[in-house]
């Protein structure tokens, strides 16, 4: 299962439009991805076996159901601030860069 590490300093000053568009795109791919995982976690029976994959890897370990849900909920929170936080500064720049 992904699992959703986001850093949100990826960017160390202002992207161009076509990086800018490409991130975006990115993220929204993302936010679908964590979506769906959530509400597969959120639809399991409690008795069901939940399984992480080592990172790097092609092993699985048991994982704890709750814990796993809120650990995807937390990500896709995440992933949603900084796609807000980038739409919020493409709408900025567009602003100011008109005459």
């Amino acid at each position: 299962m992904p699992s959703g590490g986001v850093r949100a300093n990826d960017r160390a000053g202002p992207v161009p439009a076509h990086t800018s568009a490409a991130h975006t795109e990115a993220l929204s791919s993302k936010i679908k991805e964590q979506k769906i995982l959530v509400d597969e976690l959120s639809n399991l029976k409690k008795n069901r076996k939940v399984y992480r994959q080592q990172q790097n890897s092609n092993i699985f370990f048991l994982a704890d159901r709750t814990k796993m849900f809120s650990e995807s909920k937390n990500a896709l929170d995440k992933l949603r601030k900084e796609y807000q936080a980038l739409e919020n500064s493409e709408t900025t720049t567009v602003k100011t860069q008109s005459p």
